[in-house]
């Protein structure tokens, strides 16, 4: 008879095995996600640091704030946080959904979802 330790007291009849798949689950869920709002970024025009010259991106732009952006505005932050990306986003979403899959696959086996 195989007894496993469990985590009763955090989630009722899961094992820390469990719990930790969990976990990875999670982290990989956030960057998936993460690696998703840099492609939709990149999908209307907002290239590293730069607005694609005739994207949906800049001819927003254009329309509502002409040669100057201000500093506090959210046109503004999407510019920043597309800067922050160094990579290629269909990559990066490759990759991400990749090691999703992955672990949506173990942790269903884990689980009993599948066989």
């Amino acid at each position: 008879m195989t007894t496993h330790a469990t985590a009763s007291d955090v989630s009722g009849s899961y094992t820390y095995s469990q719990l930790i798949m969990l976990g990875i689950f999670l982290a990989l869920l956030m960057v998936s996600l993460r690696a998703l709002g840099k492609f939709v970024l990149y999908f209307l025009g907002f290239r590293q640091g730069v607005v694609k010259r005739g994207s949906l991106a800049s001819r927003y732009q254009s329309k509502n704030y002409g040669g100057h952006v201000p500093r506090d505005s959210h046109f503004a932050r999407l510019q920043a946080h597309s800067a922050e990306d160094q990579g290629r986003p269909l990559f990066t979403i490759i990759r991400s959904g990749t090691l999703l899959a992955g672990a949506v696959y173990v942790l269903g086996r884990t689980w009993g979802w599948w066989g």
